[in-house]
């Protein structure tokens, strides 16, 4: 072999390795770079509030009223589904509060009889008072006009 020739396939040959050799390393530094600019997840303990017992119970009664729950004995309404009778049992015991004013639903009044539901507004300031208690009959007269209804 020809020394000119040895001399080049040497070259070839360290050309090659040198370019192994970068690749690698430029990789493994981009892996670095990557794992530095990857944002750290902190996980932050949250600060747990004691609600005041007498608070609790306060709320507790505005909902549920002052009256004892009563405890209804368990019926079977449907035989062979104790989840549906679980459920109806439920709403057996009636848990809610209707007594009071506080009641999600009174019972006194109807559901929806086309005319405006009375208001009370002591606690309202003005502007809030007359826009909750305005006639809006008009207006949804107006608007169901230019729709074309």
């Amino acid at each position: 072999m020809k020394a000119k020739t040895f001399e080049n396939l040497i070259r070839k040959v360290i050309r090659e390795e040198i370019d192994y050799s970068l690749r690698r390393e430029i990789k493994s530094l981009k892996e670095d770079l990557r794992d530095e600019l990857k944002p750290t997840i902190v996980e932050h303990t949250e600060r747990i509030v004691e609600v005041p017992e007498e608070t609790k119970t306060s709320l507790r009664e505005k909902i549920m009223g002052n009256k004892p729950i009563k405890q209804h004995k368990k019926q079977n309404f449907i035989s062979g589904n104790s989840t549906l009778n679980d459920l109806l049992n439920e709403t057996a015991a009636g848990d809610t509060n209707t007594q009071t004013a506080q009641s999600p639903v009174s019972m006194a009044q109807p559901f929806a009889t086309g005319a405006p539901l009375p208001m009370d507004t002591t606690d309202m300031p003005d502007p809030v008072a007359k826009a909750v208690t305005r006639d809006y009959s008009s207006l949804m007269k107006a608007i169901n006009k230019k729709k074309g209804l």
